[in-house]
């Protein structure tokens, strides 16, 4: 009788698997071009190829080679994953955002990191926390945020011209972006002092300097995706990964200490605007659901998070192509110093300033790519063909639930057969007036900038206005103040876990000269 139980289950799972296969080589997904299999590794597949080099390089490599749509080898057997940089492909899976999720494999990690905020939603929940977080991201909000993060930069300014000592020298920007980047985050987001002297952003900076490094390691490549196939890995008593972060530490510290004080009626800051928004005594709706405590940190805890990486990162890159770019800089420091006030408005209308910007965000997107898999049926179109191994010819993609996708950004943003020959380099007069870029419809889609750093449709980047007003204010104003220029090191950009400069291997490094000008 076991006999014959076993050998009924195992015709079972051979009908099954032989099912699978017969229907996966049928379909269109399987027959897409796959990225060299020679290059794929027998366990790790494609993944640590793309994540040992730096980024951008593999995936533009084989998006010149086997065109915007193809497949890649996932780590640890998993389902094979389809890269797609075509256009209208990206525009759909971004529109169609509550049907391409993010991988629910990953929400242990996301939920370890960053709590249960906006980033960790979907579906109708994603769309409760964005309406009740909008109002801390509107343009009025952020104008209003405008001064307190020039007065986080001029302590930066401060502190290098101390440092700088009259004749100037060699430092280290990963020494100072980071830290301007968490003072500007923790006033702009709480009101309150994360700058790199306090107890809690020297903290903050300790602590990410060892996570950067650990991400950069083997380690931290497997770790996530071992999780994403074991989820469970979560829940085993290890002190790692039961114990939270510093920084959401640090940030669940304050935060609820600043809920049991009075809500100010007056504050700028994101914490403020929430809490007013969820205050109880507020006219809604009989039963309407509002912003209850735990969810209000969460959303701070990602904004914090999120945007104190990626604004640290991209600023550093930036000042590096302006210092590699002498004539480009000259021609924007006379632009800043011949506005004719540093308000706001004035500054962010800067013609030049603006060019830099969009062209370092082209450059540097903070994120290699992102994930999304999708939860039911559908299909993909396409801007441009795609033949398969079948000879046959394709202008969309059938989608089954459960299939998976990676946009990688800098692949779209320097695609050459839409940016030219020129597409990897820096050039921001690309942006101005009479200038090379082709027109938006072949560009990438998204709130800002025809780049598609802050990605596009429901879930795009809510932060972006706050992430080019911090960029513009602090390239202005350290290129107005400083002259940088390049050292000769060769820096590299890798994921860790946002895009942070390298040198010679090693993390957290970015070297430039640096001459304090003087203004009369």
């Amino acid at each position: 009788m076991v006999s014959l139980r076993v050998s009924i289950i195992s015709g079972i799972v051979v009908i099954y698997v032989v099912r699978r296969l017969f229907f996966s080589e049928r379909s269109v997904r399987a027959k897409l071009p796959v990225a060299p299999k020679h290059e794929a590794s027998w366990w790790l597949g494609h993944d640590y190829l793309v994540a040992k080099n730096e980024v951008g390089v593999v995936f533009g490599r084989w998006t010149r080679l086997l065109g915007p749509v193809y497949r890649i080898k996932s780590a640890l057997w998993q389902d094979d994953v389809v890269v797609v940089s075509d256009h209208s492909a990206v525009k759909h899976i971004f529109g169609e955002a509550y049907t391409y999720v993010k991988s629910p494999a990953f929400q242990p990690i996301v939920i370890k990191v960053l709590g249960r905020g906006i980033i960790w939603a979907e579906g109708d929940e994603h769309r409760f926390q964005r309406k009740m977080v909008s109002p801390a991201f509107s343009i009025s909000a952020v104008k209003k945020m405008a001064p307190h993060v020039i007065t986080c930069i001029e302590r930066l300014i401060n502190r290098l011209q101390n440092d700088c000592k009259h004749e100037g020298g060699v430092f280290n920007m990963c020494e100072y972006m980071p830290g301007v980047a968490l003072d500007i985050i923790g006033t702009v987001g709480f009101g309150y002092d994360f700058g790199p002297n306090s107890p809690e952003g020297r903290a903050i900076l300790n602590a990410w300097k060892i996570d950067v490094a650990l991400f950069s390691s083997f380690a931290g490549f497997l770790a996530p995706i071992v999780i994403s196939v074991c989820p469970w890995v979560t829940r085993l008593p290890i002190k790692d990964l039961q114990e939270d972060g510093t920084a959401k530490t640090v940030i669940y510290q304050v935060g609820r200490r600043m809920l049991q004080e009075p809500a100010n009626p007056d504050g700028t800051d994101m914490f403020s605007i929430l809490v007013r928004e969820s205050w109880e005594g507020k006219l809604k709706p009989d039963g309407e659901r509002r912003l209850d405590d735990m969810t209000l940190l969460d959303n701070i805890l990602s904004f914090f998070i999120a945007g104190f990486e990626t604004t640290s990162g991209t600023v550093q890159l930036i000042l590096h192509d302006l210092a590699q770019h002498p004539d480009a800089q000259t021609k924007l420091r006379q632009e800043v110093l011949a506005a004719p006030s540093s308000e706001i408005d004035v500054i962010e209308s800067l013609p030049y300033l603006d060019a830099v910007t969009r062209e370092g965000l082209r450059l540097h997107p903070s994120a290699r790519d992102t994930h999304r898999v999708a939860i039911h049926d559908d299909v993909i179109p396409l801007k441009n063909p795609v033949t398969l191994s079948s000879g046959q010819t394709v202008t969309s993609i059938p989608v089954k639930a459960g299939d998976g996708f990676i946009i990688p950004f800098l692949v779209m943003n320097t695609d050459r057969s839409v940016w030219g020959p020129d597409a990897d380099q820096f050039i921001p007069e690309r942006w101005l007036e009479g200038g090379t870029n082709p027109h938006s419809e072949d560009l990438p889609h998204g709130p800002w900038g025809n780049v598609s750093n802050f990605a596009d449709g429901p879930r795009h980047c809510i932060g972006w206005r706050l992430a080019v007003q911090e960029l513009k204010l602090i390239i202005g104003m350290m290129v107005k103040n400083f002259e940088f220029k390049d050292t000769g090191a060769k820096v590299e950009k890798y994921i860790s876990p946002a895009v942070q400069p390298f040198v010679d291997g090693r993390a957290c490094q970015l070297p430039l000269y640096v001459v304090p000008l003087q203004h009369y």
